[in-house]
């Protein structure tokens, strides 16, 4: 009587069969990956222009809260025209490639539509929120959530793009997470935890910074490092308590970032791309602190401004794109389990008495008692 043949594995390796694109499909996908790469940059851009807005009191140099300024889509761009109405001709590029994206990526990659249009959305509400802003004469409260909605609309183009890059290289996945012996979405999953904090103590900061900007505070003292030799000088009115609550801010999260960032260091033994994201977290909170102080100095010079807003920007998505390659980790041994189960199926479906059919035979020999089940047994 021969060895019984379990079905098991055999059910395993179909369902978990993994279908490689071609090179066509992945000309294709490489088109959407460069377009998101482009919504990324554009982005960034956008926010860096955002933040010339308001340091140089153009925040109202259209009083339309619509496409056109001044009666014009395309008015004279000078003085505050110029940052004003270019921010909201740059925001409308930004949502025609998102738009873009977001219907090529639902007719392409179903797996990632829901994602896109998500983003897609994201875009209108961020353009309502900047239309209430002017319609209102700028409520700190919508201003602040326009701001916010901004960051994580910037977080949400950079998961597009990495999503896409891990669809047109899908051979990158297991070398970039690391050794497939050392396990490397466990030492990941213990740095998750130190990334978790360090987004929560950048969005605070950065929700911090919001107010500031959006109540006037940024010279609300111009002492350094104390105002008056006090933190909380009496008497202070509540511009001055938010100025004073961003500095104190500023040296919380700082000191976090660095233990994070130490923390995740430790935790990414091996991954080679975490570890510079990790190295980079701490000097741009070095850069962004002497910003800082160079805002109160210089009055609120605008490029010193501007480049803190992006410093700001830039910590923000390496703290995101930490997450995204533990994201990346975390799938990396089901990527590989449906890869070897694919190559057995390839070798079990060529008949009874290929090699695949000897190996089906040896795993079952192999696997636990509780995952045998005998469906055949030849006479």
């Amino acid at each position: 009587m021969s060895q019984p043949v379990s079905a098991v594995p055999l059910t395993q390796a179909l369902s978990a069969v993994v279908i490689e694109p071609g090179p066509r499909a992945n000309r294709r996908i490489m088109k959407e990956y460069r377009l998101a790469i482009v919504a990324v940059a554009a982005t960034f851009a956008l926010l860096l222009i955002g933040g010339t807005v308001n340091p140089t009191g153009s925040s109202l140099a259209c009083p339309e809260a619509t496409f056109i300024c001044h009666g014009q889509y395309l008015p004279p761009m000078t003085g505050g025209v110029l940052y004003e109405h270019g921010h909201r001709l740059w925001a409308q590029g930004v949502g025609l490639i998102q738009l873009a994206l977001t219907i090529l990526i639902w007719r392409r990659r179903p797996a990632l539509r829901r994602l896109a249009v998500v983003a897609l959305i994201m875009v209108g509400i961020q353009a309502t929120l900047g239309a209430l802003t002017v319609y209102y004469k700028l409520p700190w409260a919508i201003s602040t959530f326009h701001l916010l909605v901004g960051f994580v609309y910037f977080a949400t183009t950079l998961l597009q793009a990495y999503a896409l890059r891990r669809s047109a290289h899908p051979e990158r996945r297991a070398r970039e997470a690391g050794p497939e012996s050392k396990g490397p979405s466990t030492g990941l999953g213990r740095a998750r935890v130190y990334i978790y904090v360090g987004l929560a103590f950048v969005f605070a900061q950065i929700l911090l910074g919001g107010l500031v900007r959006h109540h006037e505070a940024a010279l609300a003292c111009i002492d350094l490092p104390l105002c008056a030799g006090s933190l909380y000088p009496d008497g202070s009115p509540p511009n001055l308590i938010i100025h004073m609550t961003h500095r104190l801010g500023g040296v919380i999260a700082g000191l976090a970032v660095f233990m994070c960032a130490f923390g995740v260091w430790r935790a990414s033994r091996g991954v080679r791309a975490m570890r510079l994201l990790a190295l980079a977290a701490p000097l741009l909170v070095s850069i962004q602190f002497t910003l800082g102080v160079l805002t109160v100095y210089t009055l609120r010079s605008t490029p010193i401004a501007v480049a803190h807003f992006g410093g700001a920007v830039a910590l923000w998505g390496v703290w995101v794109g930490m997450w995204l390659i533990t994201r990346q980790a975390k799938g990396t041994l089901a990527t590989r389990t449906s890869a070897g189960a694919s190559r057995w199926t390839r070798h079990a479906l060529r008949g009874p008495g290929s090699a695949g059919s000897r190996f089906a035979r040896a795993s079952q020999t192999e696997a636990p008692a509780t995952q045998r089940r005998p469906v055949m047994e030849a006479a």
